[in-house]
């Protein structure tokens, strides 16, 4: 009888740790071992990192054309002379 109830405390007790463990949360979906995943939409970390690279293409875009527009403007417009004229 003895034997019993301790076998059963022994499992209680065994099943209470065992509850206890593993994640908490909401489960994650692991990363497969090949192949790409599938997208997981705008949080994707690689729809992240094209946005990113298609705003830097963009900014440097536009930096390439202010500056072309700047040096274009600068050989329109003649520097103003400093030589003093001769006298005559």
């Amino acid at each position: 009888m003895t034997r019993t109830l301790l076998l059963a405390c022994a499992a209680l007790a065994a099943a209470g740790v065992l509850c206890g463990c593993g994640l908490q949360g909401r489960p994650e979906r692991p990363v497969p071992l090949w192949g790409n995943p599938p997208n997981e939409g705008p949080k994707d970390p690689r729809v992240l990192k094209a946005e990113q690279d298609k705003s830097d293409a963009e900014k440097a875009r536009k930096k390439a054309e202010q500056d072309a527009k700047r040096a274009a403007d600068a050989a329109a417009t003649p520097a103003p002379s400093t030589a003093t004229p001769a006298p005559q």
